[in-house]
């Protein structure tokens, strides 16, 4: 019996490795729709090819077989237990589209503007850090992609390549905004444990010598807007799914005494249109207003701050409940779990000027600009084919008619 021992071992080896092979890639899908993605002749940790990715949450799935997983926890994470995050993904569900019939839509409008300046579409690849973890190009394949659809970009301070770096590589006449943090006084601060953090005032008070020496930058290199993150407030929301790779959180190095004193004293410290990103309430949107900004950027910051935060949907109701005023007088932007051109659609109709897009594009970035511009054709079909479904023409003309919020509103607002 001995002398068939080892044959039969890898007899035994060869069928489990046929059978691995035949099964392809197992990727928990982690709720997302099925969309009928066939990962059966994928090789993990293989870019595998753009002609199977139909959909913005396919990119997802292949940037979670490819990535390494701290780089796809860091960009995938989210606060607490991620209800936000969740809720984000799910509060289209809650929306009925109206379909209006006997419409021409033979001449389809999809371009806007933002700020005064026109872009080719209605959405923007959103601030986000470290595209260096998808791939070598990181931020630059971003520049690049949305300067060819002609759409707007706006990189985040924390971005892998430079300020300069990132202008650089613009195309002609390419119009980008950048994403700028108030920072505290000791920057970069000492990393230490999450349930550790020591707030003090000296840590925690703004410093203005790093963030005017990086609007200066911006303006010196060209950028026309700041989109400035006011949800941020000394801490980051606690992100178990990236702590598990990281095992510590450094702290923000973002101020915590940031007030409304301090948000408008800002606006002296460069001559670019400033943004307040992160609202997450139409009383601060409200606030916006009155402080004489030109727009507002309603976000939860993808569900990574403050989990149990409402969504865009919610807080544009909540906007046009309270303070309709917000839209006919200044310009809104929103984001958050937006992965269907029907999504993008929601939030114009909702009031949004321009629709943000987090994590689709990192994600995408996989394949460098290549995968980007995909990403973009893509949602730019979906909204196409959905807007002449809807009998809509014109992307700056979508209002409230063409959508049914009653059940949202019913959960948000409750009973009147």
């Amino acid at each position: 019996m001995m002398i068939y021992r080892q044959p039969l071992t890898l007899l035994v080896s060869a069928l489990a490795f046929a059978g691995a092979a035949v099964r392809g890639v197992v990727i928990d899908t982690e709720g997302l729709p099925d969309t009928g993605l066939n990962t059966s002749t994928w090789t993990e940790g293989t870019l595998p090819p753009l002609s199977d990715i139909w959909t913005l949450n396919d990119i997802q799935i292949a940037a979670k077989n490819v990535l390494e997983p701290r780089y796809y926890a860091s960009y995938r994470t989210a606060a607490l237990d991620e209800i936000t995050y969740q809720a984000n993904l799910n509060i289209w569900k809650q929306v009925r589209l109206n379909g209006f019939s006997f419409r021409d839509v033979s001449d389809l409008k999809l371009s806007t503007t933002i700020l005064g300046h026109n872009f080719s579409l209605p959405f923007f690849i959103a601030p986000a850090a470290k595209a260096g973890h998808a791939s070598k190009s990181a931020e630059l394949s971003l520049v690049t992609a949305a300067g060819k659809a002609g759409i707007l970009y706006v990189p985040s301070i924390s971005s892998t390549k430079s300020i300069e770096q990132i202008a650089a590589a613009g195309l002609d006449n390419q119009t980008m905004f950048h994403q700028e943090y108030v920072w505290c006084a000791l920057t970069p601060p000492p990393p230490i444990l999450v349930f550790q953090k020591r707030l003090t005032s000296e840590r925690y008070r703004s410093n203005k010598t790093q963030l005017k020496d990086e609007l200066k930058r911006m303006e010196k290199a060209g950028f026309k807007a700041v989109f400035l993150t006011v949800d941020n407030t000394g801490v980051n929301g606690i992100r178990d799914r990236s702590l598990r790779y990281t095992g510590t959180e450094s702290d923000t190095g973002h101020s915590a005494t940031f007030d409304l004193e301090s948000l408008a004293a800002l606006r002296n410290l460069t001559s670019l249109p400033l943004v307040p990103k992160g609202v997450k309430t139409a009383a601060d949107a409200k606030k916006c207003l009155d402080l004489g900004f030109p727009a507002v950027y309603i976000s939860n910051h993808g569900g990574r701050v403050l989990d149990g935060a409402p969504t865009a949907v919610e807080i544009l109701l909540d906007i046009r409940k309270n303070y309709p005023e917000v839209f006919e007088r200044m310009e809104v932007y929103a984001d958050g779990g937006v992965r269907r051109g029907t999504d993008v659609m929601i939030l114009l109709a909702l009031g949004a000027r321009a629709v943000g897009l987090g994590r689709s594009p990192m994600f995408a970035n996989i394949w460098g600009e290549e995968g980007v511009t995909h990403m973009i054709d893509l949602l730019k079909t979906e909204l196409s084919t959905s807007m002449q479904l809807m009998g809509a023409s014109d992307v700056t003309a979508l209002n409230s008619s063409y959508v049914n919020t009653k059940w949202v509103e019913q959960q948000y607002f409750g009973s009147s």
